[in-house]
């Protein structure tokens, strides 16, 4: 999400129509990222791009990083993470993309920073990966889980196999060995990635011209509020993670 505005304010607790426009844009799961971006009645311009690997294998960080340049927003919400993880064989096949990019993902950090330092960005926060609650999951998903929970070695032998065999990269073994094991489609595959993302802000954050912040809203989640056979999206707790948002800003900006 990138937000461009004009003597910005942060307020703690946010107008909730403002609020509201800014739940229903991060709502939103299917915009492309040729909007042009939405007004809001403070004079605020926010656009969402998606981050996540396409089907066509596009370069994802030259597009988006060509986005922020263009855009010039003073604050950057970034993610990428649950697109990444797998169940391979298991109703969710990773591919060359999610592959590379997770485990690469510090170097997709990386590429964001120079990107936001580049474009004039005032703030650049990460945000953490979903909560995935797995006992939400049907199908193939509750059975993907349970294996690759287990970590067994037969499991994690079949999949380095399943993952080879669909990638022309070159790879390491134990790089593959790794993705199988940590990479997995729920909370596990999800907090290990914001772990390397915790430690990776905490190395950069004095080496950056841009204020950078993790933006940690996986720890407001709970399966309370995400749906059966999703486990994964949070949309009825947009406004407290906006508001979260708001004061994290507030913080920065002191």
């Amino acid at each position: 999400v990138l937000m461009r505005c004009s003597g910005c304010h942060y307020p703690a607790d946010p107008h909730p129509k403002t609020a509201g426009v800014v739940c229903d844009i991060l709502g939103r799961q299917h915009l492309q990222h040729q909007l042009e971006g939405t007004r809001l009645d403070d004079g605020t311009w926010v656009k969402y791009s998606n981050t996540a690997c396409s089907r066509r294998e596009e370069n994802v960080v030259e597009t988006k990083t060509s986005i922020i340049k263009d855009f010039r927003p003073n604050i950057i919400v970034a993610n990428i993470g649950l697109h990444l993880l797998h169940f391979q064989d298991y109703g969710r096949d990773t591919n060359e993309c999610r592959l590379e990019k997770w485990i690469n993902y510090e170097g997709w950090l990386e590429d964001i920073v120079v990107a936001a330092e580049n474009a004039g960005a005032e703030y650049l926060l990460f945000k953490t990966s979903n909560l995935i609650c797995s006992k939400r999951y049907m199908f193939k998903f509750v059975q993907g889980t349970k294996i690759y929970t287990r970590k067994r070695t037969k499991t994690i032998t079949k999949c380095i196999k399943s993952v080879r065999e669909g990638t022309s990269l070159t790879i390491g073994t134990n790089a593959i060995r790794n993705y199988c094991t940590n990479g997995i489609f729920n909370d596990i595959g999800s907090q290990h990635l914001n772990r390397r993302l915790f430690r990776f802000v905490d190395a950069r954050k004095n080496s950056t011209s841009v204020k950078l912040a993790v933006f940690n809203d996986h720890d407001v989640q709970s399966c309370v509020y995400t749906p059966e056979c999703d486990g994964r999206h949070y949309h009825m707790l947009n406004l407290v993670r906006i508001r979260l948002l708001a004061n994290l800003l507030n913080c920065l900006n002191q």
